[in-house]
């Protein structure tokens, strides 16, 4: 594709898709965009119009401040522009209209276009890479659809993503007109009009997190794709700076399908033995068991009392519980003697819950006798964030 083919490209992307991406209105995808030039895009390209990248610049350094004291951030990086032509393209694999009778294929196509990308990205470099990119895709789960369903007396029209001409709504009380808007998630447009394949669909996105870890944990609590543990997110939290953005980032979800999420991703790892994730996972939960535990005042938490472990946020918060006490009475974290007794004291309910004790005596022999030790020396440390 020649220079001017792709500062076309970059221009239209980032106008019709990253910068509503950022501050919020709507995105409009437009022709797909491809593997090859999706890799070159943010090679000496930037972007055309000054004032809106300063706007969407400002608007991911809200987005990172919300997680982490960061006064500035750079502009487009080649894996962002990248990112976000992939995501693009994605969202355009589920376009209605794209597998017609002259592009038949076409969605699973793009899908394959967009993995073989995926594939060519690295993983974020540091804990700064990790958070730039999520400033970028911090909102993909907010994006949405509006479908319109227009009926009048004789019949009905459905429009997907469009808006009806006006010759559809018309003498709205002599052809009793009525309008339904109908908002798609992300994950409904495969099965909202679109040709491709849900389940390929599901996984693209979810090699598309990988490369984002700290979007794939702030949105964990996503009903689909559902959250598992992998080598991106875990090297997130295997550092300081990285465990205490995560820890922010789910502390801004909903508690309850927080813990579902992480809950049932733990129990996968725990079945596969993969023992040295495990820890890393386990920072996690001790994490938010050590944040409840703090702003809980002593007060009685109904969440704080499962009947039973079964399900998974009862799990997560057990688990989190009982390492957090571990590391607590083998003094790996840097408390007082007064806030570690007082944490202690709050940690016992759940910590000592018939539930908790059964997943205690089920892990004890492989994990707890070493967790104060080989986990609590992962999470205590704090490095500097440079993004």
């Amino acid at each position: 594709m020649a220079h001017a083919d792709l500062s076309t490209v970059s221009r239209r992307l980032f106008e019709g898709f990253l910068a509503p991406l950022v501050l919020g209105g709507e995105v409009r995808p437009g022709r797909p965009i491809g593997s090859r030039s999706a890799l070159d895009l943010g090679v000496a390209r930037v972007a055309p119009d000054a004032g809106l990248l300063s706007r969407v610049q400002l608007g991911r350094t809200r987005i990172a401040r919300r997680l982490a004291p960061v006064d500035s951030l750079g502009a487009p990086t080649p894996p962002e522009w990248a990112l976000g032509a992939t995501l693009h393209d994605l969202v355009q694999a589920a376009h209605p209209g794209l597998d017609t009778a002259l592009r038949r294929g076409g969605p699973a196509r793009l899908l394959e276009l967009a993995n073989a990308t995926l594939e060519r990205i690295p993983a974020p470099g540091s804990v700064g890479e990790a958070l730039a990119r999520h400033t970028w895709f911090a909102r993909l789960f907010e994006m949405e659809r509006v479908d319109t369903i227009v009926s009048w007396w004789v019949g009905s029209r459905t429009f997907l993503g469009e808006t009806p001409p006006a010759r559809f709504v018309a003498w709205p009380d002599l052809r009793r007109v009525q309008i339904e808007k109908v908002p798609r998630a992300v994950m409904d447009l495969p099965s909202a009009g679109g040709a491709v394949d849900p389940a390929g669909f599901a996984e693209s996105l979810s090699r598309f997190l990988a490369k984002t870890p700290l979007t794939d944990l702030a949105t964990c609590h996503r009903v689909a794709p559902v959250f598992a543990w992998g080598n991106e997110t875990l090297g997130l939290v295997a550092t300081g700076a990285g465990l205490t953005l995560a820890t922010r980032a789910l502390a801004r979800a909903p508690r309850s399908a927080v813990d579902a999420s992480l809950g049932c991703a733990t129990r996968a790892i725990i079945v596969a033995r993969a023992w040295r994730a495990l820890r890393l996972a386990f920072d996690v939960l001790a994490e938010r068991a050590f944040a409840n535990a703090e702003t809980s005042g002593g007060a009685a938490d109904p969440l704080a009392f499962p009947e039973e472990a079964t399900d998974d946020a009862s799990y997560a918060r057990c688990l989190g519980a009982l390492v957090a006490r571990a590391r607590l009475r083998a003094q790996a974290r840097g408390f007082s003697d007064a806030d570690r007794a007082e944490l202690l004291t709050r940690l016992v309910p759940i910590a000592n819950s018939p539930p908790a004790r059964g997943l205690e005596a089920e892990l004890s022999s492989y994990f707890f006798a070493t967790a104060a030790n080989a986990a609590g020396a992962v999470g205590g440390s704090r490095v500097s964030i440079e993004p």
